[in-house]
């Protein structure tokens, strides 16, 4: 007697579809890999272009930027020095301390108004407030084992 050879162990027959469609699937998954290879050099593409166009907007925008910060720290000291003015000024009128401690006084009071004029004029809006999660407890702690004494 012969043996017919059978498929071997671990191997998976092959049907009658199988033979038709198998051309199929092989050309269905190179186009899928085609098109995968498309979208991600498209989506690097993008990510470069956005990249190179962030970078190129910097560059331009840098001397702006210097500019401000030195025009920021150069008023932030003659606004120091007009205090400073403003205390040796009162000083010919009262002592030394009391002009700094009236100007200073002063400073914070007007610091202060702003920051009321400021509060004030904010818009309103839906208030923003926070709502405390409680952590769901499982199903199964809640229940009593079986076999629990």
């Amino acid at each position: 007697m012969t043996d017919t050879p059978g498929p071997v162990k671990g191997e998976r027959s092959r049907g009658f579809f199988d033979r038709f469609t198998e051309p199929f699937t092989e050309k269905a998954r190179e186009k899928i890999e085609l098109v995968e290879d498309h979208v991600r050099q498209a989506v690097q593409a993008e990510i470069n272009a956005v990249t190179s166009s962030v970078r190129a907007r910097a560059v331009e925008v840098r001397p702006s930027a210097i500019a401000f910060g030195v025009a920021a720290l150069v008023t932030f000291f003659g606004l120091a020095l007009f205090v400073t003015a403003a205390v040796l000024g009162l000083s010919h009128a009262v002592d030394p301390w009391l002009a700094a401690l009236i100007i200073g006084v002063a400073l914070v009071l007007v610091g202060a108004g702003a920051a009321a004029w400021g509060r004030r004029h904010l818009p309103t809006g839906p208030a923003i407030s926070i709502v405390r999660v409680h952590e769901p407890t499982h199903p199964a702690e809640e229940q009593v084992h079986p076999w629990e004494n």
